[in-house]
């Protein structure tokens, strides 16, 4: 059928097996599917262009690639559509700048070949390559119709549940007669398909791999590389690699990798961002292969007779495909151009379905009537096909001893809640009289020392917050950082919070204004907001141009006037495993003096202020004793002494007016900072020559005898070293018990406040009792600094 130098144009499926069958071939066989030709054929693009249209015709990325990709049947003429006329203008431009990637020699080499375009159907579209080829190639379509097996038949279930745990048993029953496992097929699949394979397959004793979509764009390792994004890219990813302690994040930091070596020729980093994340989140993060096991397929692949194919979902408005008007070019459009419209494409989606089922001899269709509430009917594709509809809602409880103890307990739950009987339910109850039914072992087991280092690859990473979780609960941590099952939702108050945070970090350098500095900024969020984010976004814009102003009046009571802004520190623990703790300082203020640097620690909060030091022997709320620790270990500071930590609250509550004072002063007065300061006279001094009665933190102020007053907050630097020490002692036994996984069900409770439950987001994991509360002594300050002074 082929002969050497053919070209082949066919679909990704049939490219795979003819580049099999040809793999000990001599034929010299070019093999390409529809895009990959087009491609060459027609044009190509790289990221130039959109960065092009994206600069030139201020468009967001999404829609510069929906520009591009719509160009293929433009010419050079003039239109009806406005639309159409607007791309042949984009079309000329991208040419004349040499953005489209035209492969003029792709045409000299198609020169007297034989082009057989295979098995992709009669289109419009292919109609068109066809005769745009023909003057320069011999062309042939091929079509192979084989439609040896037309009579399948339908199992209907009652639940999408019933349809996979269907699925599950039949697969046993293959199984059992002999049928290689490699040889079965799942196939028009979706999430909710997914989630129940995950769970159900495993009681069955399945092994299964899956092709679902799951972006890498969300996971821990992704988040932290945005985090880390920078014009300096080595820098990120140097910096990224730390935390990457696990074969899967090592996956997604070499995919990460992959998406910034595409843009190798963009000088700045910052001005690609948009199109970084639109390849993240494209990115798909890659399944493991298992050889032998039941493999998830497409339709169109090409079976043997020795396959068999489980087709779940065979239900209206899922298979076929039912195409809509409501593409970037509309039919309108389309027709002006002469290519497929909406009617053609599902016309070809019902012909290629019904071509797909009969050439697969041993198909088992499944069909469900309801999911997630929802009512389903069979397709009305099946009016044609007349398949018999099979009757499947008495289950088979053969093949999995787990499921059925599990579908047992929640027959009794409905029995329980609505008093719903069933034959199911007798005959489970019969079978496993000895169900510990309505008995619950909360305690964790706990996991093995080496399968957790396996698991982390040897390496912790470990932070503030970490800390502040584990020493509140360890069941928590486990299930937050070990097992990642923590939602992360970028709310609308942390994108403020991260816009203030780098408007701050950069107003003292930003050569601009600060119009601009903020706009840079809240574009660097890539958030559409709503109306009503638009207008809080108005207020907030005057309100952090205020911030700015007073701390710049701030200024001029300090002596400290270099900084250091987002200071990423590092520390080096021991242990059995590679343990790195880190953490950000949003400022560090400083003076080098002759024998001495006198610092001062700030970080801005969004959210509530607290800054007291009676839980810190816990290990919990440690957040400014943290910053002494790490301030202690920075290189690019040396023989440090402390004026003061604190936390400077940059986004007030609606400030209440005291008699006597006006609206500015009050909201001056919420933007004091809130911390400790150093007894010293002489080290607070140059922090503050204003610190007798300061004007820049709360509530220091000295009496007439040079005392400070009871209310004043300050300590000593022996009582600062003590608070350092106390800070690196349970980092330590924090990464000391992570390490042993520690993970005990152990919640902190210290006088009236459950720190570990309070905020917790896993209490429906957990089902902690009173028993598993660890209850805390309240201490006082003295009890915090140990006499020192």
């Amino acid at each position: 059928m082929f002969e050497n130098t053919d070209i082949i144009i066919t679909t990704n499926n049939h490219k795979k097996e003819l580049l099999k069958s040809f793999n000990n071939s001599l034929l010299n066989i070019k093999i390409y599917t529809l895009s990959e030709f087009n491609k060459l054929f027609y044009y190509d693009f790289n990221p130039e262009a959109i960065l092009y249209i994206m600069s030139n015709y201020h468009v967001i990325p999404e829609i510069a690639k929906i520009y591009l990709s719509n160009l293929t049947y433009i010419e050079d003429k003039s239109y009806t559509s406005t639309k159409l006329n607007f791309l042949n203008d984009l079309k000329k431009d991208l040419i004349s700048h040499n953005l489209l990637i035209v492969n003029k020699l792709f045409k000299e080499f198609l020169k007297e070949k034989r082009i057989i375009i295979l098995n992709l159907g009669i289109t419009k579209e292919i109609n068109i390559l066809k005769e745009e080829l023909s003057s320069i190639s011999h062309v042939e379509i091929i079509n192979n119709q084989e439609n040896k097996y037309s009579k399948h038949s339908i199992n209907l279930l009652k639940t999408i549940e019933d349809e996979v745990v269907f699925v599950a048993n039949d697969i046993c029953r293959l199984i059992k007669s002999g049928v290689d496992i490699k040889r079965i097929y799942l196939t028009n699949l979706s999430d909710e398909y997914y989630k129940l394979i995950r769970r159900i397959f495993p009681m069955f004793n399945i092994p299964y791999t899956l092709n679902d979509n799951t972006s890498i764009y969300g996971t821990f390792i992704v988040n932290k590389f945005l985090e880390l994004y920078s014009n300096d890219m080595n820098k990120t990813l140097e910096e990224l690699k730390t935390f990457v302690n696990s074969d899967n994040a090592e996956a997604i930091y070499n995919q990460i990798l992959d998406i910034v070596n595409n843009y190798a020729f963009i000088d700045s980093y910052e001005d690609i961002k948009q199109l970084i994340v639109i390849d993240l989140k494209n990115t798909k993060i890659k399944n493991k292969n298992l050889a032998s096991s039941v493999h998830e397929s497409s339709l169109d692949n090409t079976y043997t007779e020795e396959d068999y194919v489980y087709l779940l979902s065979f239900n209206q408005g899922i298979i076929p495909v039912i195409h809509k008007d409501e593409a970037y070019l509309s039919d309108k459009d389309k027709q002006e151009l002469n290519i497929s419209l909406t009617v053609d494409n599902n016309i070809k989606e019902k012909e290629d379905t019904i071509k797909y089922l009969s050439s697969i001899k041993n198909l088992i269709i499944t069909s469900k009537i309801r999911a997630n509430g929802e009512e389903y009917n069979l397709p009305n594709l099946n009016e044609e096909l007349k398949y018999e509809i099979i009757d499947k809602q008495i289950p088979d409880y053969q093949n999995s001893n787990l499921y059925n103890k599990i579908k047992l307990a929640s027959l009794k739950d409905e029995y329980n809640k609505y008093g719903t009987t069933s034959d199911d339910l007798f005959s489970l109850s019969t079978t496993y009289q000895d169900l510990p039914y309505n008995t619950y072992d909360h305690t964790f087991k706990g996991i093995s020392i080496n399968d957790l280092h396996q698991f982390l690859n040897n390496k912790l990473s470990l932070s503030y917050t970490k800390v502040d979780n584990y020493f509140k609960c360890p069941f928590s941590y486990y299930v937050n950082y070990i097992l990642n099952l923590n939602i992360y939702e970028d709310t609308f108050y942390q994108k403020i919070g991260t816009l203030f945070h780098a408007v701050l970090e950069k107003f003292n350098t930003f050569t601009g204004t600060y119009e601009e500095l903020w706009q840079q900024e809240l574009n660097n969020l890539e958030t559409e907001f709503n109306n009503q984010e638009l207008f809080f976004l108005e207020k907030l814009h005057d309100e952090l141009l205020f911030i700015i102003d007073t701390i710049k009046e701030q200024e001029n009571y300090t002596d400290l006037h270099d900084e250091l802004h987002e200071e990423k520190i590092y520390t080096s623990l021991s242990g059995d495993m590679k343990i790195t703790f880190s953490g950000i300082i949003d400022k560090v203020k400083y003076k080098k003096e002759a024998n001495r640097t006198i610092i001062a620690i700030i970080d801005y909060k969004t959210g509530s202020v607290d800054v007291d030091l009676k839980t810190i022997p816990y290990g919990i709320g440690m957040q400014l004793p943290v910053y002494l620790y790490l301030a202690h270990n920075s290189n690019k500071l040396e023989n440090i002494e402390v004026a003061g930590f604190y936390l400077q609250h940059i986004l007030n509550n609606e400030i209440v007016v005291e008699k006597g004072k006006s609206y500015e002063e009050e909201k001056k007065k919420g933007l004091l900072l809130q911390g400790y300061s150093n007894s010293n006279l002489d080290i607070i001094s140059t922090f503050d020559n204003s610190f007798a009665k300061s004007n820049m933190i709360k509530s220091l102020c000295l009496t007439k005898d040079n005392n400070f007053y009871s209310y004043s907050k300050v300590l000593t630097t022996k009582q600062m070293n003590h608070l350092k020490e106390l800070a690196e002692t349970n980092i330590n036994n924090a990464a000391k018990e992570i390490s042993n996984a520690n993970f005990a069900i152990a919640p902190k409770k210290i006088g009236d406040t459950n720190y570990g439950c309070k905020y917790c987001n896993y209490k429906d994991i957990c089902f902690h009792s009173n028993e598993d509360i660890v209850e805390l002594d309240e201490l006082t300050k003295e009890d915090v600094l140990g006499g020192e002074e």
